[in-house]
Formats: structure tokens, sequence, C-alpha cells
């Protein structure tokens, strides 16, 4: 169904002319009848009024780009260090002079076929073979700053030659004799069914900046002619429905999600107006709540029920695309599983004042690393997402709540990042393990804030140790090296080793503490070593430590929410 639901994105996109295709155009060069520039290069833009304009997106005659590489160059609308030599650096010149060379003979054969172009095309030729010309021209681009590999067009007295309609015809002519001429190999096409001519090689497909193929087999590898069969015919596709399905993937791979060397495509069988996948990169509050409420009220945003739902993630091999990921759903189930996802995120915010849910991807994937975001496991995006799309049903990986918990042990900056604690949650959440699932429904500490009637020896240790903390600061302050920054790693998996001795300085801290503060601190310590009882857990597992974490986390953000409080009311009363 992957290819099947490809080449329907590119019929319904007008994607997959074997000919022609898409192009962001960064400048148009002005000539006159005789060849001459008569302005400075133009820049193109597809919105001139952003702050950083894109390329203005023309269509133009297609080549294989593995054609391109060797020495040759589109027809055109080409780069401008192929169509015109500029370059940088002085070390690619020759090579750029072969390229520009072909760009020329391609002009100059349209112009002895196409009479009614003839006298234009013969302008641009003459200024392409014309030194003095170009390095005029060049000048000129190095003054506004354009960059070599910018995709430039020509004019000819006002007139686009890439717009030409006899031009066109001309390139396509061409096209049908050279594929006339090949060699012909037929079978079954795997993609469509149908019995018929079938592409020798796959085309290359653009990603993350290097040629890669979907279909790739080596050429002259006795490992894959055990049937008799060479390179793509092990796996054959008609010339149609491989341009498709590879315009598909380039198009869709534009406006993809890149994490860790992964892209992350999604679309939808019929256009939609409103694609829920992109909440999870923008989580913008208002539409993440307008989400939540729609499905609350059972009123999805979009009503396509029919409409299929589409989101593969793609890596590269070497040469080769590596397919991580596949789904198939319903554009309903994917809306609901994503208003599932920011429910199950919400968290009380560190100084306890509200709950946030709208938490982007990227912020997610920021609170289990220190800085750099490569050094995240390469799988553990597209499990996330895995999971995002999937709904409730699908157990999030351990190695995503073992990252939050590693980063929360070693970040002696802010223990308080939401965004990781919010993680974790989701993690315990969709644990596999029976025991989270029963907690979920009778003893819940995965709630949003503090949970004064949990009984989990794992949450109250958590609840206990921001007791200490508190404690601390009451009596001595501000310090250099505080209990938790100390004993926070070594009490969140062994709590007996630790929290004995702390045990023993808080009694010392609520003897020293004075005022009122103190006297509610000191009920939260009589009420959680009640509920704890007379012995602290000998270690806790994986998940017990996510509790931990959750434990400690919902009560600070308790104290910061009564300080506040407190602060608020003393305010009101002086006024």
């Amino acid at each position: 169904m992957m290819l099947q639901a490809l080449i329907a994105y590119a019929e319904r996109e007008n994607l997959g002319d074997p000919d022609f295709e898409t192009v962001g155009v960064r400048w148009l060069i002005s000539l006159d009848q005789t060849g001459q520039l008569t302005a400075d290069p133009i820049p193109l833009a597809a919105n001139p009024d952003e702050k950083m304009p894109k390329p203005k997106r023309l269509v133009r005659p297609r080549s294989d780009p593995d054609f391109v590489s060797h020495g040759r160059s589109y027809f055109l609308c080409d780069s401008l260090e192929r169509a015109t030599v500029f370059v940088e650096d002085e070390a690619k010149r020759e090579k750029r002079r072969v390229n520009q060379a072909y760009f020329a003979s391609l002009i100059e054969e349209a112009a002895r076929d196409c009479q009614a172009e003839a006298g234009a095309l013969k302008a641009l030729a003459a200024f392409l073979r014309d030194e003095g010309r170009l390095s005029q021209l060049h000048s000129r681009l190095a003054a506004l700053k354009a960059k070599t590999s910018d995709n430039a067009v020509f004019s000819v007295d006002g007139r686009m030659l890439l717009e030409s309609p006899e031009l066109k015809a001309w390139w396509r002519r061409k096209n049908q004799r050279q594929r006339d001429d090949q060699e012909k190999t037929e079978s079954v096409c795997l993609a469509t069914g149908v019995f018929g001519q079938v592409c020798r090689t796959a085309g290359f497909i653009k990603l993350l900046g290097e040629d890669t193929k979907l279909i790739s087999f080596n050429k002259e590898c006795p490992a894959f002619e055990s049937f008799g069969l060479s390179q793509a015919a092990n796996a054959p596709v008609n010339k149609d429905a491989e341009e498709k399905f590879r315009s598909s993937l380039n198009a869709l791979i534009s406006q993809g999600l890149v994490f860790n060397n992964t892209v992350h495509l999604h679309w939808t069988r019929h256009p939609i107006v409103e694609d829920p996948f992109d909440l999870l990169a923008s989580a913008d509050e208002k539409a993440v709540e307008a989400l939540l409420k729609s499905i609350r009220q059972g009123q999805p945003p979009v009503a396509f029920d029919a409409n299929t739902y589409y989101a593969m993630s793609l890596s590269g091999n070497g040469a080769r695309i590596v397919v991580r990921d596949w789904l198939e759903s319903t554009v309903p189930d994917v809306q609901k599983h994503i208003a599932e996802w920011f429910e199950d995120l919400g968290i009380i915010l560190p100084d306890g004042t509200r709950v946030k849910r709208d938490f982007k991807f990227a912020a997610l994937l920021d609170g289990l690393v220190r800085a750099d975001r490569e050094k995240l496991a390469p799988a553990l995006p597209t499990q996330l997402l895995h999971g995002a799309l999937r709904g409730r049903s699908v157990p999030l990986p351990q190695a995503a709540l073992a990252a939050a918990i590693r980063r929360q042990q070693l970040d002696q900056e802010n223990k308080l990042f939401p965004a990781r604690l919010a993680l974790i949650k989701v993690c315990l959440l969709r644990s596999p393990h029976s025991q989270n699932k029963k907690l979920v429904t009778k003893d819940n500490t995965m709630t949003e804030c503090l949970n004064p009637e949990s009984r989990d020896p794992a949450y109250l240790c958590g609840r206990l140790f921001a007791v200490f903390d508190r404690l601390q600061y009451l009596v001595l302050g501000g310090v250099n090296a505080g209990v938790v920054e100390r004993y926070y790693a070594s009490a969140s998996t062994t709590p007996a080793l630790v929290m004995g001795r702390l045990f023993r300085n808080a009694q010392f801290h609520l003897a020293k503490a004075e005022g009122g503060l103190s006297t509610n601190v000191n009920k939260d310590f009589e009420a959680i070593t009640c509920a704890l009882g007379d012995q602290f857990p000998d270690a806790l597992d994986l998940e017990g430590q996510g509790r931990f974490a959750l434990g400690y986390y919902h009560q600070k953000a308790e104290y910061r929410r009564r300080s506040l409080e407190r602060k608020e009311n003393e305010t009101a009363i002086n006024s």
C-alpha cells in the first residue's frame, strides 16, 4: 500500500511528470536580442513580503540528477554555477565549464529545431559563449550576494524562455526519442499490477542533502542475481509509477519534520485544511485547546471519516532509503490520538499556577539531552512519534523513560524542566506494565498536579525528598551544594540507603525552623512519613524512578503555588 499511497498523492498534486518538475528559482537574467545584459539579475521570490523569502516555484525541464552530475546540466534553468560558471571555489571552475558547455549545447540544439524560438535561443547561446559578458554577470551577481547554487532562468526581450510552449514540446519529443531507444524490459509492476515495460534503474530521491534511492540493487552483484534478474528488475516498477512515487517522496521530504537524520512525512488521501500532525511540531496553544475541546465534545474539527491518513519515517543508509516506520490510519483516528497525546502530557508548571499541555515535540526531545539533540538514540524520535500517532494502546519505549530519568538525575541546573516531567508522565501512563495501569485507575500518581491521596512508595519518596529540600532552604537558605545536588540521583534509585540520613537531618532542621512556613512543611513531613510507613524502599526500578521524579516535581510546584498565594494575600491586605 505504501507505493500506491505515494502514487495517489502524486496524481492528486499533479506530480510525476517524466519531462518536467517544479523547482525553486532565485534569479531572472534579462538579455536583449543580441545577447547583451539589459539589467541586473532580478530576484524571484514566492512571497516577496516575507523577511526571508523563498525562491519562486517554476516548472523546468526534468533531467535525471545522476545524468546531470556527470558533466551535464538541466535545460533552460539550472544553478548559476552550471549555467554561467559562477563559482566561489576556483578549483571547481574547469569542472563547471564542462557543465556550462553542455548547457549551451542544449540551447543551440533547440535553436536548430525550433524556428519560432531560434532568434531568442541564439541570443542566449551568444551570451553563454562570451567570456566577457559572463564576467560582467558574475560581478553583478556577487554584488547581489547570489549563491552559486541558486537556480536561474533567462528572458530575451522580456519573454521568459522557460515558459515557451514550443520549447516544452521540443523537450518532450527529445525525451520520448531517448526512451524509445532504451533497452526494454517487461514485467509485472509491483506498484500497479500491470504487465509492461519496467525501469532498469530507479531515479534518485533527495534525502537530507544526499542522493538516495528507494529501490536499489548493486550492479553486477551475484547476491542480487539469483533468479537471473539484475538491478531494479528484482523489484520491477514501470516508469510512470516510479516517476510518481519518486516525485511524491521528493515533495513530501521537502516539507517533512527532521530529527536525528530521520525525516518524518505525513499526508492524506484527500486534501484537508489543518493537518493534526503539524500540531506535534508547533503545539500552538489555541489549536491544541480547540482540538481537545472538539474531541471531548465528540465533534472532530475535520469530518473526513473516509479520508485515509499516512505517515512514514525515512532515513538514509549509504545511497539507500530505509523506511523506519509506516502508518496508514484515518484522519479522525489520528486527530483523536494526537488529542490524547496532549491530554496525557498535561502537567502543572513549576510555579504551580496552571497546567500546560502544549509541549512542542522538539521541546520534549530537548528534555532528554543537555544541549545536542543529535546525541539522542537515533530511533527515539521515531518511536515517540509512532506512539503519538497510534494512541494510548501502543506503549512508549522504555528507552524514552530511561533517557528522561537519566537526564533528570544529571541535570543540576533544572530539575523542574516541565517538558521532561511531562514526557516521564506520558511514558508511565503508556507503560506496558500492569503496575502503572493499576495506578492509573486506583492510586493515580500520573496526575497533572500534586495528588495527596497517593500511597505509592516511589511517589511518596519523591514528595518527601522535596520536603527535605524545602526544610533545608528554610533553615540554611541557599547553599552551594544542597540536598538536591548531592543526593537526588541516589535517593531516586536506592531510597533506603539515603533517605534515613536525610530523615534525621530533616528532624534537626524542623527543630530549628520557625514561623508558619515551617508549620506547613512539618504537616507535609508528618503526612508523607505516616503514609510511607516504617521502611523506605530498598531500590526503585525504572518506572519507580519516574514516579519519584513526579512526586518531587509535584511537591515543589505545590510549595511555589503556596508561596505565590501567600504573597498575593499579603499584597491584598496591605493595599
